[in-house]
């Protein structure tokens, strides 16, 4: 849901426009499509330890 407020790419913006209403309800599947988790370390490390934290 930070994707759509701190990054400058058109792209992410737009991934994380159409995921908000989803990752509410914990559908994260547009995020895991969406934006490039594995490949980026500013969105993988907060993607494994978010649901770590929450639990």
């Amino acid at each position: 849901m930070y994707v759509c407020f701190l990054f400058k790419s058109n792209q992410l913006k737009a991934v994380g426009h159409a995921s908000t209403i989803p990752v509410i309800f914990g559908v994260n599947v547009s995020i895991l499509f969406g934006a490039p988790l594995i490949l980026n370390q500013i969105f993988f490390i907060p993607f494994i330890f978010a649901p770590i934290l929450n639990v």
